[in-house]
């Protein structure tokens, strides 16, 4: 996966929904861009304990909300965002 070189501080909200994730990998969650008016974090696990799909949070700015997708569908957002390939 090709990494993403903005730094972005991340929202307490987005930290928030990822609570369960941080607290058994620690936080490693980074800025991947943006897409339809959300901002795209991904929670980046250890190599070792890599899932297969990847964990990525849509944090909505304008609502104040954040939403979290995994699967094919997390896959479809990265590769829209050109952070990885098919």
């Amino acid at each position: 996966m090709k990494p993403n070189k903005v730094k972005k501080m991340i929202p307490q909200i987005v930290i928030d929904e990822a609570q369960d994730l941080i607290k058994y990998y620690g936080n490693t969650i980074v800025y991947r861009g943006a897409h339809n008016n959300c901002d795209i974090y991904q929670f980046v696990f250890p190599e070792d304990k890599e899932t297969g799909f990847p964990v990525i949070y849509l944090h909505d700015i304008q609502a104040n909300l954040v939403l979290e997708i995994t699967g094919f569908r997390a896959l479809d957002i990265l590769k829209e965002l050109s952070i990885c390939k098919s």
